[in-house]
């Protein structure tokens, strides 16, 4: 049986889209970035840490690697502006924790730290 033109025609180009899609799906977005690390301050000192979160979870309050206690909270960047805030979620942990800094307004939960502080990275 011989094929006629129009049918090769037809393979041919649904051979060029399939390999345009396997071509598109290899070399696209590859998922949503997501992140292994965690921002954290201490409510005390005002320091700022990245907790890596890669293959563990955290409990918060998180222990400061330096003084032992439990003194780190999340802490997220606002876009707007730059300024670092406590997750809202987490200001309820303040009432645990002694000795709180100047730096954190305990109504906003506000930080009052440079925006482009380079933070230190716990693994």
């Amino acid at each position: 049986m011989k094929s006629k033109p129009v049918q090769i025609a037809i393979i041919v180009i649904g051979l060029l889209v399939g390999a345009f899609g396997i071509f598109l799906a290899m070399s696209g977005n590859a998922g949503p970035d997501l992140s292994d690390r965690m921002m954290m301050v201490d409510v005390t000192t005002g320091e700022t840490f990245a907790v890596s979160t890669k293959g563990r979870s955290i409990v918060i309050p998180y222990k400061n690697p330096d003084t032992e206690q439990f003194t780190l909270l999340p802490m997220i960047q606002n876009e707007e502006g730059g300024d670092w805030y406590v997750k809202s979620r987490y200001m309820v942990a303040l009432d645990e924790i002694e000795n709180k800094t100047d730096k954190l307004d305990q109504e906003s939960g506000k930080l009052s730290i440079d925006p482009d502080a380079k933070p230190r990275k716990i693994n």
